[in-house]
């Protein structure tokens, strides 16, 4: 396992000024890039001020490592990351020839949901394990350290994409549907995270690529092999990414990708639950034949099987006909 990658010293002082300058003139090329994409050149005071904001980051970070450093850089933080950034590089590539969403307006509601997420996700796990956090509250802000829950984390991101394209007026489920493949890319990114890290680990296993983890060990003091269930849920998003990628261009109604992506997903989680039972996953009280996450996997595809079902006509379709006969009937009016 590798929950630290690498950490970062304190830089010295000619490393801080390199820092400095690279960050300056990064502000600078871009704010020239940005006046002449909107027509704006020259704007001289932007090409003075974005320079210096650069240099001042620069030496912020500089003074802070060499305050607080070495800074540890996380494997689980490291990889969340990548999975929005490798996320919203699909979305914006995906919606490449849409007149309507561009990419600035995919990295604004990228950022909406990232933030959406980690506020829901911490939440839930704060709730469901109050007992770690009720000693000291001040844990519940210290994410880095670990807490997190996906399906918190889910309804947390959708409420921050819904809160965004409300305020610009845009469809929520079109722009969902558009970013749903990139929740299957992220979730890969961070289950191989969960795997560096050590967490969500899976029950002892005696197949040829159970994986011993040294910081649990078993009654004799000796490392077990277990399950990679972490590596099961991110080979299996990947291939969820596949499928929705397939079935998207039969799917008509605009909202219904990303209810497919909860069934579909619900199904994976209650699938590599069953992996991590009695290892990491938390029984459910009332039926302790479940996880808790497989008792919420069953009523998540539940209520998105029946949202489809009830929503299964595209909008405009008459009662009893198909979207074709709504088409024919409004030319014959026209």
């Amino acid at each position: 396992m590798c929950p630290v990658l690498f950490s970062i010293p304190g830089p010295p002082a000619w490393a801080a000024v390199l820092l400095c300058l690279i960050l300056g003139g990064a502000g600078l090329l871009l704010e020239a890039y940005e006046q002449r994409r909107v027509g704006a050149w020259p704007n001289h005071l932007r090409l003075v001020v974005m320079p210096l904001i650069g240099v001042a980051l620069g030496a912020g970070i500089s003074l802070g490592l060499q305050r607080w450093g070495p800074v540890s850089v996380r494997a689980w933080g490291t990889t969340l990351m990548f999975g929005f950034i490798a996320g919203m590089a699909w979305a914006i590539w995906d919606s490449r020839n849409d007149d309507e969403i561009d990419a600035d307006m995919l990295i604004d509601v990228t950022l909406a949901i990232l933030i959406g997420a980690v506020i829901g996700s911490r939440l839930l796990a704060v709730a469901l394990n109050w007992g770690d956090f009720a000693g000291d509250p001040l844990d519940i802000f210290r994410v880095w350290e670990g807490g997190l829950s996906f399906h918190g984390g889910l309804v947390g991101g959708m409420a921050g994409c819904a809160l965004y394209v409300w305020r610009r007026g845009i469809s929520f489920p079109r722009v969902v549907d558009l970013v749903t493949p990139s929740i299957a890319i992220g979730y890969a990114f961070t289950r191989v995270g969960c795997f560096l890290n050590g967490c969500c680990h899976g029950a002892p296993s005696d197949l040829p690529w159970a994986i011993a983890l040294p910081h649990i060990a078993g009654t004799g003091g000796e490392a077990i092999p277990r399950h990679p269930a972490q590596l099961y849920a991110a080979l299996g998003s990947l291939v969820i990414f596949a499928v929705l990628l397939l079935i998207r261009k039969h799917i008509r109604r605009p909202g219904h990708l990303f209810l497919s992506y909860l069934v579909i997903y619900s199904g994976l989680r209650f699938i590599v639950e069953i992996f991590r039972k009695g290892a990491s996953a938390e029984l459910f009280g009332p039926i302790p034949a479940l996880t808790i996450a497989q008792f919420a996997s069953i009523c998540i595809a539940l209520a998105a099987a029946a949202l489809m079902f009830f929503t299964r006509r595209p909008p405009g379709a008459a009662a009893g006909g198909t979207p074709e006969d709504t088409e024919a009937s409004a030319e014959t009016h026209d």
